[in-house]
């Protein structure tokens, strides 16, 4: 079950409340979710009656065979169309739909910071009036940095035994890679851990066995893209505090690596740093997050920002405009009250600073860290 039966009660009453069930056509609430899986749903006269029949039947589905959880899709559906309309509660179903996914898809973030608890969004802060125009070589430096990034697919093993969905197909995270170096991969501790929030962690030979029997996809550029798929050949180093995992591909895919920011990412009362984001969102075809996306903090180990994420972009790399890395993408909170270049809420995103992930490769593993950099 995705929600408690707290949670069931707050969405069947803000459904009620704000007239969702009467102004939302049904089709609309289940818009992107199979249509095999749409027509298999009970139905009944009583808007009342189909809302707790849909939320039910939902709510009980860890995930379709294409990786989708339907109860994200509802709640996100649910809450585009009160958004629309300027009614309160599509917060509470913003809240929910980003909690629910950030324990799937092997997401279990953990630690990140709650946003109320941030300076910078506990302002209230309204950015205007600046030139947000980049130098036309942007264009080119992005498409070449893009080429680095893959989408992962991760098996899940428990006990040695592999995890499969009711369909008996296999259960797999799906997160976002890229190269950092010849043959190596980059993508969160995470993903490679495939688990979702509230289960322990996999075994070291669970996770040894879920990283080696990966696969990376390159060029998924589209939805009917003709992909490069390149097997992992091993686990190479990983931190879970960190939120990073290394992984040696099985073959070269025969392309450059992204560069990397010389320095850590720092900011001032006055600094105005704009990061931008190739990812695989919900694991579907790589989209690029280039609008909005201003960072807000910085420390030596994490920045946060406001760039655009979902489900699925777990380990992308975080660019400046020359598109260098500066951090690995790990997580997103949902923050309530923020009014933020015209949005009145947002997502706070974090990653961890690419330095800092250098620094521990080179304190854990010197060797690792001279292939990665020379040095």
């Amino acid at each position: 079950m995705w929600l408690d039966a707290n949670q069931f009660n707050m969405v069947e009453k803000a459904a009620l409340d704000s007239d969702l069930i009467h102004d939302v056509p049904r089709q609309v609430l289940l818009r992107g979710l199979p249509s095999g899986f749409r027509a298999a749903l009970r139905t009944d006269p009583s808007p009342l009656v189909q809302l707790a029949l849909d939320l039910t039947k939902l709510n009980e589905v860890e995930r379709l065979a294409g990786g989708m959880v339907p109860i994200v899709q509802y709640l996100q559906n649910a809450a585009e169309q009160l958004a629309l309309r300027s009614i309160p509660e599509a917060e509470l179903f913003k809240r929910l739909a980003n909690e629910i996914s950030n324990r799937t898809r092997g997401a279990a973030v953990a630690d990140l910071p709650a946003p109320s608890t941030l300076p910078e969004v506990t302002r209230h802060e309204v950015i205007v009036g600046r030139d947000d125009m980049v130098d036309f070589g942007f264009l080119s430096r992005a498409l070449a940095a893009g080429g680095a990034v893959a989408r992962i697919l991760v098996p899940k093993f428990d006990g040695g035994s592999q995890v499969r969905l009711a369909s008996g197909e296999p259960w797999l995270a799906r997160g976002t890679a890229w190269i950092i170096a010849p043959r190596l991969v980059i993508t969160n501790h995470h993903v490679i851990n495939a688990r979702s929030a509230g289960e322990p962690d996999a075994s070291d030979a669970d996770i040894t066995r879920q990283a080696k029997q990966s696969m990376v996809e390159f060029d998924f550029d589209r939805t009917d893209a003709a992909k490069i798929t390149v097997a992992i050949d091993s686990l190479v180093h990983a931190s879970k505090a960190l939120d990073y995992a290394i992984l040696r591909l099985a073959n070269d895919p025969g392309r450059a690596g992204i560069a990397l920011n010389p320095e850590p990412l720092k900011m001032t009362a006055t600094s105005y740093q704009a990061v931008n984001i190739i990812q695989h969102p919900r694991g579907e075809a790589k989209r690029i997050a280039f609008r909005n996306n201003l960072v807000t903090a910085a420390d030596d180990q994490l920045i946060r920002y406001f760039t655009d994420t979902d489900l699925g972009s777990s380990g992308s790399p975080v660019c400046d405009d020359n598109w260098r890395v500066v951090a690995l993408h790990r997580g997103a909170k949902y923050a309530k009250g923020v009014s933020y270049q015209g949005k009145e809420t947002a997502y706070v995103n974090f990653g961890s600073q690419i330095q800092a992930i250098l620094a521990d490769v080179k304190a854990e593993n010197a060797a690792l860290h001279q292939e990665m950099t020379g040095v």
